[in-house]
């Protein structure tokens, strides 16, 4: 018996950041020396950049500082379905600026200098060098 086609179409450039600003978790794929690795994070889009807070170990750190190259991907498979993948390098930040702003944009909130001072935390940007979308023809976006 044969399987029905999948029907789906592109996302356009503006519903793969409407997409993106709606979420708040996705997955980070990493790659060192020919081993993968997936990783969710919470996330938050502004600016044509993803912005997420990490602890200052471990092997997503590890793989960041050997090839600060990834591939980000979110997804939604609710009655239609629809996924982005965004390519780029991360960066990761543990100064006062960078600290205070991601917080702000992850949070919705100003936090206290000492409480940002005090995180043993980085922040990581992802710089987005290019990102597609697709979804379900009955998905509708927004």
């Amino acid at each position: 018996m044969e399987r029905p086609a999948h029907k789906w179409r592109e996302l356009t450039q503006k519903e793969t950041e409407v997409f993106l600003k709606k979420h708040s978790h996705g997955r980070i794929g990493l790659c060192v020396e020919g081993e993968p690795y997936v990783v969710p994070i919470a996330y938050k889009y502004s600016g044509k950049r993803i912005y997420f807070h990490t602890g200052k170990g471990g092997k997503k750190i590890d793989f960041i500082c050997k090839n600060n190259r990834i591939c980000f991907q979110v997804d939604e498979w609710e009655k239609a379905w629809a996924s982005v993948i965004c390519y780029g390098r991360i960066t990761l930040r543990d100064d006062f600026d960078a600290k205070r702003q991601g917080f702000e944009l992850l949070t919705g909130q100003t936090l206290p200098e000492d409480r940002i001072r005090s995180a043993h935390v980085y922040i990581g940007i992802i710089d987005i060098e290019d990102m597609t979308g697709r979804c379900s023809v009955d998905f509708v976006s927004g």
